[in-house]
């Protein structure tokens, strides 16, 4: 099978099958809602999968993050490529990852903020919960004796380290909502055996006789995009010593060391045709060579990458494995590197406008898709579908139709000038993580396609595009 994104004869071709055929057999089934719409790379997506499973081995669970993409058509394409469990941080991901056929015992429920109906949820399915403070081992401790079924539990530590990403992304500073801070540790061991915040029963002796929980082990999770390995290091030695200590407190079959995910996701294109976005840094350089660039031929793969500022999930795994405890278990919980580089935006070019001497191209794909230009200011690629031939290099604006100043999929970049006249097509680029989850109907824009391609004759629709009447039925 062709595995991922190419340029052949002109045209980006993913996993075989050309963008431009995608665009007319989808233009013809569902006409105007057909742009814009999110492709999904199959090749792609089993790639990047082996990339994890690959260096594991026995001694490493490969965990997805519903969050980065939950649409079940993908989630049971992870799950055949060879992703084990299902990392999710809601009932309804719960709900989802068993939809998409995952075995209750292989989900796990994150959170710091689960609402009773979630937990009991995870108890009565045996879901693994991660507790995350005094009041959640409270809760679940009172869910637990209500429903009289033994739960399944991990702690979250808050490490206190600092992954060097941007402030929304990070979740272990002193100050995060998230994770058990270690002065709390005994505190929240306490409550999971049965003695309460304040009981004064010794906890060996409770946990001992303890049937309500099974504390199997310690989650850290301090982030996402994170770009430099030794964050993982030190994860891995803390995670550690907790560990340790929950065995000691009485959890005697406690294993788990879930270092969550977070892996960052090199978002330029490794290879790639003359219109790619260049980033910030390298604008001036890549403007010196416009023309020379813009007139050369467009024929090299978008190879798979999911790399990590130079270091891939292999160099992660190999780094901290040494670290992992005798008969440990080492769980990670990726989301952005395994699908981000499997998807993409395709959308149409509907116009090119000047203001005060700056050139918009404006797009049927807005904000409501991809969030994250407006939300982090963050960084994606966006290449022609077909390339128009001996078009100059010209800085512009990319941007969408919603009535917002913050509606920009990217900001000063390089971009062939689009040919006269609606219906070119561009992709934005390493678009799989954290777009579609996080899409929106804000200006009541409906919810866009969602295709998986198979191969260079099939694909799949795993998404029909919202219709009016679709969000009419929302509405009480």
């Amino acid at each position: 099978m062709v595995n991922g994104w190419a340029y052949s004869q002109g045209t980006l071709h993913c996993d075989g099958f050309s963008l431009e055929r995608l665009r007319m057999c989808l233009r013809q089934k569902y006409g105007y809602l057909a742009s814009p719409a999110f492709v999904y790379s199959l090749g792609m997506l089993r790639h990047n999968v082996r990339d994890y499973k690959d260096t594991l081995g026995p001694r490493g669970v490969l965990s997805y993050s519903l969050k980065a993409n939950s649409n079940p058509g993908l989630l049971v394409a992870l799950r055949d490529a060879g992703v084990t469990m299902a990392t999710t941080v809601s009932g309804n991901e719960v709900l989802m990852a068993l939809h998409a056929g995952f075995l209750p015992r292989q989900v796990i429920l994150n959170g710091n903020g689960k609402r009773r109906w979630e937990v009991e949820l995870a108890v009565r399915h045996e879901v693994l919960l991660n507790v995350d403070s005094v009041f959640d081992a409270q809760l679940l401790v009172d869910v637990v004796r209500e429903v009289g079924v033994r739960a399944r539990a991990l702690v979250r530590l808050n490490p206190v380290l600092d992954a060097h990403t941007h402030p929304y992304l990070a979740t272990a500073l002193r100050d995060s909502k998230f994770g058990v801070e270690e002065r709390q540790l005994l505190q929240v061991l306490k409550v999971l055996g049965g003695s309460g915040a304040s009981g004064h029963v010794d906890l060996d002796e409770c946990v001992a006789v303890h049937k309500y929980v099974s504390v199997e082990g310690v989650h850290v999770h301090v982030g996402s995009a994170i770009t430099q390995i030794q964050v993982y290091v030190k994860m891995m030695q803390a995670a550690s010593l907790v560990l340790k200590q929950i065995q000691e407190y009485g959890w005697k079959a406690a294993t788990i060391i879930n270092l969550g995910g977070g892996l960052n996701v090199f978002y330029d294109l490794p290879t790639s045709p003359a219109s790619t976005m260049p980033p910030p840094a390298t604008m001036e350089r890549q403007s010196k060579s416009k023309e020379t660039a813009a007139n050369s031929a467009v024929s090299s793969p978008v190879t798979a990458d999911t790399s990590s500022s130079g270091y891939t999930p292999q160099e992660l795994i190999e780094k901290v494995l040494p670290y992992l405890p005798e008969g440990a278990t080492l769980v990670l919980e990726p989301g952005r590197s395994l699908v981000a580089s499997a998807g993409v935006v395709m959308t149409e070019v509907l116009g090119v406008k000047t203001n005060g001497g700056k050139e918009y191209v404006v797009v049927d794909a807005a904000m409501t898709e991809v969030i994250r230009p407006a939300l982090y200011h963050a960084h994606h690629p966006i290449t022609y579908v077909t390339p128009p031939a001996h078009q100059p290099l010209v800085e512009v604006d990319v941007v969408g139709p919603v009535c917002e100043s913050s509606d920009f999929l990217a900001r000063r970049c390089l971009l062939q000038r689009p040919p006269a006249g609606p219906g070119v097509a561009l992709v934005v680029w390493r678009t799989g993580a954290y777009c579609s989850s996080m899409a929106s109907n804000y200006n009541l824009r409906p919810h866009a396609l969602e295709v998986m391609v198979h191969g260079p004759e099939s694909y799949k629709v795993l998404r029909r595009p919202q219709e009016f009447q679709d969000l009419l039925r929302e509405i009480a």
